[in-house]
């Protein structure tokens, strides 16, 4: 069996410290494993240990390797697109405030999301995507 060349600056990171402080659980997982390997286990048997095959173990030494921790976080764009683009976010809320203040209403429903996207920006979405993007612009609590 090959024996692993590790990166150069492996021995600096405290890789069962970061496991422990680590929200993201993906990331934990990527840092158990290094920790393992830190402790004296050979890939397989830590690719074993946090059920990865030993090629996804390489991938991330090679990727601490070239960017250090940067290179073991997941890279943005993963998952589904935003049927309301970031960039707008700030005027869809004004129009949601407007949309509030016209109406006279306290609270803005799901179905009132969905109609002003399909209005405004030629969306259509299912309500529970409406009620998602109230959460994320905070308009839950719309009373103006």
């Amino acid at each position: 069996m090959k024996k692993v060349t590790l990166p150069v600056n492996f021995k600096n990171y405290d890789f069962k410290n970061l496991a422990k402080k680590e929200k993201n659980a993906a990331l934990k997982v990527r840092y158990l494993a290094l920790s393992h390997i830190a402790m004296g286990k050979t890939v397989l048997e830590a690719a074993a240990i946090v059920h990865k095959s030993n090629r996804m173990l390489h991938r991330w030494l090679n990727r601490l390797d070239q960017f250090g921790l940067e290179g073991l976080k997941d890279k943005p764009g993963r998952g589904r697109d935003l049927y309301l683009p970031l960039t707008k976010e700030a005027e869809f809320k004004d129009i949601v405030l407007q949309f509030t203040r016209t109406n006279a209403k306290n609270k803005i429903t799901g179905y009132d999301v969905k109609q002003l996207l399909e209005r405004h920006y030629n969306i259509d979405c299912t309500l529970p995507t409406a009620y998602n993007i109230i959460l994320r612009l905070d308009l839950k609590k719309t009373k103006k």
